[in-house]
């Protein structure tokens, strides 16, 4: 997957290279990062609108967001058992979901 400045998240197929899913979602503000969690079935995005938002690979629809940081969201990553979600955030905090 791929952020962008653009304000999406984008899928892509890695044999054919062919675009699966443009997520849309962060309010046309950056999306810093982009992570997939370990089974694979969800993918994370960090953005600038403070929020970190979670989708379908399969279907590519928003599943979740995450709020309560006041500044950007710099990173997003899964546990290794996917329970758990990491963001860290200009306003100086990380903060585990």
């Amino acid at each position: 997957g791929t952020a962008s400045s653009d304000g999406t998240a984008r899928l892509w197929n890695r044999e054919s290279g062919e675009q699966i899913h443009v997520l849309n979602g962060h309010g046309g503000r950056i999306v810093y990062s982009i992570s997939f969690s370990p089974n694979g079935a969800m993918v994370g995005t960090a953005g600038a609108d403070n929020t970190a938002r979670l989708w379908s690979v399969g279907s590519g629809q928003q599943t979740a967001v995450l709020t309560g940081h006041d500044d950007v969201i710099h990173s997003l990553s899964f546990s290794s058992d996917g329970k758990l979600i990491a963001t860290a955030s200009g306003d100086r905090t990380v903060r585990l979901w």
